[in-house]
This record gives C-alpha cells, sequence and structure tokens, in this order.
C-alpha cells in the first residue's frame, strides 16, 4: 500500500467527519512523517437581500468554523504532538475549495465523510464528496 505522508482531512461537525478525523489520527500514529491538515468550507447560499445581513450571517459562520477547528487542533495536539498539524477555514462551493485546497498543498490522499451536516440523508453519497471524488487529482478514502 502506497505511504501517505500529506492528508487533507474534510471535517464539518458530522459524525462521519469525525469518523474521517480518527481515521487520519490512526494513521498518523503509524508514521510520524505524516501531516494533517483539516479543513471545513463555508458556503452560505441563502438569498439575502442585504449585504450587511449577509456580511453579519457569514462572520459568525466563520466564527463558529473557527472555534469548531480550534478544538479540532488542540485535540490532535494532545494525539499527535510530533506531527504537522494544520487547520483552515475555507470559503465557497466546498467540493471545489476542498480539491482546489489539496491541489495547491500538494495534499496526497484526502479523508472525508459520505455525507455531512446536509439533511438530504436519501442520497447515495453526499454532493460533497461525489464532488471530490470527480475532481480530485489525488485519492480520496471516502469513511462511512
Amino acid at each position: 500500500m502506497k505511504k501517505y505522508n500529506k492528508i487533507l482531512v474534510a471535517f464539518d461537525g458530522s459524525d462521519l467527519s469525525v469518523k474521517a478525523l480518527n481515521e487520519a489520527i490512526a494513521m498518523a500514529k503509524e508514521n510520524e512523517a505524516i501531516e494533517i491538515d483539516v479543513v471545513t468550507a463555508l458556503n452560505p447560499t441563502a438569498q439575502i437581500s442585504s449585504a450587511v445581513v449577509y456580511a453579519s450571517i457569514l462572520n459568525e459562520l466563520r466564527k463558529e468554523a473557527v472555534d469548531m477547528l480550534k478544538g479540532i487542533s488542540e485535540k490532535l495536539d494532545v494525539q499527535l504532538p510530533n506531527h504537522k498539524v494544520k487547520t483552515m477555514v475555507l470559503e465557497g462551493n466546498p467540493g471545489n475549495e476542498i480539491v482546489k485546497y489539496a491541489d495547491e498543498h500538494n495534499r496526497d490522499l484526502i479523508i472525508m465523510g459520505s455525507r455531512g451536516l446536509n439533511g438530504l440523508r436519501e442520497w447515495f453519497l453526499g454532493s460533497v464528496s461525489h464532488a471530490v471524488l470527480q475532481r480530485s487529482h489525488c485519492p480520496v478514502l471516502i469513511v462511512k
């Protein structure tokens, strides 16, 4: 099996994204050379007529995402004290942003849940994970 050294974990706080993060942690415990980037993507899509209201909502979402990733960073510092770990909040279409980040930062594996916090549970594969699978230039591990 190929050794992966630069892992990107797509994290949104869902149970499956927690499982994806735990998979990355398990891999990293076996190889101290592994670097882990944990990203979350904000994509507020509501039709909001006021730019002020939109900016306020985006700022609140950004704050929540930063707080969530701060907790993840603290967890990783304890569990993987000798690893290079980075967290990042992305903004835009989640599938596109995850692939773009992986490409720009030379990640050699993306780990993500099959579905996130989206309420459309009847889909076989979530729209974000499907988009990442279709566009990624590196392997993608989908956790169920």
